[in-house]
């Protein structure tokens, strides 16, 4: 999974990192040691298929290829490289580890996005379709419900509009689905996609109309894409669901941020029972303030792991934030960062097991080390 959407807040920033962790316990935070690239660069998304095998999605400035895809197989981390050298990848979804798919976007003259298939040892590309009338076509997220099928979203612009994209891909082909936007809307995005089958699956973002941006949830039943009523905070002047796990056919979790009455940033955490969606409480760390989640990723219907950032309320520093769903409610998880990081940002998750889980996501060196400035890094967490 992983997404864009969450990069706005230290766009250039990047950090992988690892938790064991099982439903109501802690975790301990240690780095990972794999060659980072010298570029400024980051990881945007996660996908593991075991506690021995992930791919993180990502990108740089000034490298032999502009993506980012590095494999973890068995206890060693390594680049692979993209088909494209052109294309950043903001999201991937493997169900082996000889089947993965990365999504993204490539900076070609008439590219519509960009989608590359693994087979285990290169990727190749599949030729993601573009959505009508696009001038932009951006996949953010992908889900693979099967060896054969797979649902992209993101967004698309057109020479009038800003609007969700979705694609499915057949295992030949991928083709775009035109989505009904809720009356009045004037821009429509969606970051985040999961599917637990092939005809279970939610998609999660937000759209702006005459009032402040809303979240959504558009949700599949395998024929038909149906817009679902979130739930936001009463008071909310603005709110965005950013990432979305369900771990059954019939209940999801969705993160994000919503702004209060007073214009201050909180967490956004939402429940769907097969229903409906409501709210769920998350705290904001006691030394921070501007919450956010980013992505979500459920072992069970009782324990996820989410992953985002917050600013440091005394020095605006960036730090990484963790929180864990036993079912009931979320509680903050520790995750420090090195002496020699400045700033440090996830964005994006994957819980294989209910003892394994790897994020993704940014941290700035500050040069007191051999490295200076955004780099990916993976930590690993029991």
């Amino acid at each position: 999974m992983s997404n864009v959407r969450r990069f706005s807040l230290i766009a250039a920033l990047a950090l992988a990192v690892a938790a064991a962790l099982a439903p109501g316990a802690s975790a301990a935070w240690t780095g990972a040691s794999f060659t980072q690239p010298s570029t400024t660069s980051q990881f945007t998304g996660s996908s593991c298929v075991s506690s021995t095998f992930c791919i993180f999605s990502g990108y740089q400035t000034g490298g032999a290829t502009r993506g980012l895809l590095y494999r973890l197989e068995n206890t060693t981390y390594g680049a692979t490289t993209p088909a494209s050298s052109t294309a950043e990848f903001y999201g991937v979804s493997c169900t082996a580890t000889t089947l993965c798919i990365a999504v993204g976007t490539d900076f070609v003259a008439g590219t519509p996005g960009r989608a590359e298939k693994f087979n285990g040892s290169t990727w190749a590309n599949t030729s993601f379709a573009a959505a009508p009338s696009a001038v932009v076509t951006q996949p953010r997220s992908v889900s693979c419900p099967g060896t054969t099928t797979c649902v992209a979203a993101g967004r698309f612009q057109t020479a009038t509009s800003d609007t969700g994209l979705v694609e499915t891909w057949n295992g030949t082909h991928w083709t775009a689905t035109t989505l009904t936007r809720p009356s009045g809307t004037t821009a429509l995005e969606l970051n985040d996609v999961h599917c637990t089958t092939t005809t279970a699956c939610t998609a999660v973002g937000w759209f702006e109309s005459a009032q402040p941006r809303t979240p959504i949830a558009y949700r599949f039943n395998g024929s038909t894409w149906t817009t679902q009523t979130t739930a936001t905070l009463s008071g909310s002047t603005g709110a965005e669901l950013s990432g979305v796990a369900c771990p059954t056919a019939t209940s999801c979790q969705a993160v994000g941020y919503q702004f209060d009455s007073l214009g201050v940033q909180t967490t956004l955490a939402e429940t769907w029972n097969g229903t409906t969606w409501s709210t769920r409480s998350v705290a904001t760390p006691t030394t921070g303030q501007d919450a956010q989640l980013n992505d979500i990723s459920c072992f069970s219907a009782t324990g996820c792991i989410a992953v985002g950032n917050y600013t440091q309320a005394d020095n605006f520093n960036v730090e990484k934030n963790v929180a864990l769903w036993n079912g009931s409610a979320w509680s903050l998880q520790t995750d420090s960062r090195p002496m020699s990081v400045t700033d440090a940002q996830l964005n994006g998750v994957s819980c294989p097991t209910s003892t394994t889980c790897r994020a993704a996501g940014v941290s700035v060196y500050d040069g007191t080390t051999t490295t200076t400035g955004p780099r990916p890094t993976i930590d690993v967490g029991t």
